[in-house]
């Protein structure tokens, strides 16, 4: 039983050596930049562009971007829809 569980253990540590560690896109701002950049080239395909999006709004939002990070109003990113809209007078908060 207890070179079943070695056995199980070594395999489990091996089949998980293959693959590389992934780095989050909000890590790195000039790669992240670059990339929005190049999805509004239409150079990626979309799912790789919705990911770079979101990353760029999770940094933005998250205050981990620096001062000089977004220097013109275009480089913000988009506020997600589900912000609510002005409140409309007379309705209850």
């Amino acid at each position: 039983m207890g070179r079943l569980l070695v056995f199980l253990g070594l395999g489990l540590v091996l089949a998980g050596c293959d693959r590389p560690a992934e780095v989050p896109l909000a890590a790195d701002p000039a790669r992240l930049h670059a990339l929005v950049a190049q999805c509004r080239g239409g150079r990626h395909d979309a799912t790789l562009c919705a990911r770079a999006a979101q990353a760029d709004r999770q940094r933005f939002f998250s205050g981990r971007s620096g001062p000089d990070e977004y220097r013109t109003l275009a480089e913000l990113p988009p506020i997600p829809p589900t912000f609510d809209g002005p409140a409309e007078e007379g309705a209850p908060p």
